[in-house]
């Protein structure tokens, strides 16, 4: 049969990521993502990155209601900590006016992210996410 095609894949992650975050709230999401991406630890990283990024933002803009920056976070986090990339979930606040933003990095660099909308962001600690 092959490999699932990456819309339904991404599309999968981002329910699974507003289901999780709904019920379980985000500390248990984010250790559930955790868990389940570092189950491959070690192999060999699978896809290229840019390209499940936009995989789950093309998903996400057709998901009922639409995916908040949260959900798409932590839809393309699993996904990539799943096929080996070791991707970091950050999220920020700009104080005034205020306003958060969740983002996903690789490398020390924002995936999918405009480098001007960035810099109003200030990162919590990475332990915090």
């Amino acid at each position: 049969m092959g490999v699932r095609p990456w819309f339904v894949t991404a599309f999968g992650a981002v329910a699974m990521a507003r289901l999780s975050l709904r019920f379980g709230g985000f500390r248990r999401t984010l250790r559930w993502a955790r868990w389940y991406g570092d189950r491959v630890a070690g192999r060999a990283p699978r896809g290229v990155p840019d390209r499940i990024a936009r995989g789950v933002a093309v998903a996400a803009a057709f998901f009922p209601g639409r995916a908040i920056c949260l959900e798409q976070s932590v839809a393309l986090y699993l996904l990539l900590r799943r096929w080996g990339h070791p991707a970091t979930l950050r999220v920020g606040v700009q104080p005034y006016p205020f306003l958060a933003h969740a983002w996903v990095e690789l490398n020390g660099a924002p995936l999918l992210e405009n480098d001007d909308d960035m810099v109003k962001f200030v990162a919590f600690p990475e332990a915090f996410a």
